[in-house]
């Protein structure tokens, strides 16, 4: 069966952005797309933890599972392909690297390992916007170097949010096997 799992960034509802549109697109490709509310992810101090057992009991993470992350969704997808192993993983304005806030520290008990990733996921993307608040293009560049992903720049997209209007992608769903 193939699964999908579509992570939301940091103050962000399922029902925001971009997440509804995939979520459907997806299913419509034969997908069984999740796409969970994370319990601590609407506050100043999201929790790694208590993402994992919201995650643990919606779904089993399989070698055929694409997973989707966005904003701070990308550290969650990373951590799971610590974890497990899965088929693809689409890394959506994210980052890779531990001094970004106070607020994420609860996902830096430990340095990421890139190379148990890389192991771990089959193909690897990462998407980002020239005109992001919070990430620079170069930033991302070198986060999909360390992780051997490929790169992929969008224009005008700022951080795929509300604010930046965005409400489809049908450049990341093309790329989703």
């Amino acid at each position: 069966m193939k699964q999908a799992l579509i992570l939301p960034g940091w103050y962000q509802k399922p029902t925001d952005n971009w997440y509804p549109w995939l979520k459907q697109a997806l299913e419509k490709k034969g997908y069984q797309a999740y796409l969970p509310d994370l319990l601590t992810n609407h506050t100043d101090s999201p929790s790694l933890k208590r993402f994992l057992t919201v995650i643990g009991k919606l779904i089993t993470i399989t070698p055929q599972t694409v997973i989707i992350g966005h904003s701070l969704g990308c550290l969650t997808a990373m951590r799971l392909a610590e974890k497990y192993k899965y088929k693809q993983m689409f890394l959506i304005a994210g980052w890779d690297f531990n001094d970004l806030t106070y607020e994420h520290r609860l996902f830096w008990k430990t340095p990421l390992n890139h190379k148990k990733i890389q192991k771990n996921v089959k193909q690897i993307y990462c998407i980002t916007s020239d005109n992001d608040p919070y990430m620079t293009a170069f930033q991302v560049e070198e986060m999909s170097k360390r992780l051997k992903a490929k790169f992929i720049l969008i224009k005008g997209a700022g951080h795929f949010g509300k604010d930046d209007k965005i409400t489809r992608l049908p450049s990341l769903l093309k790329l989703v096997t």
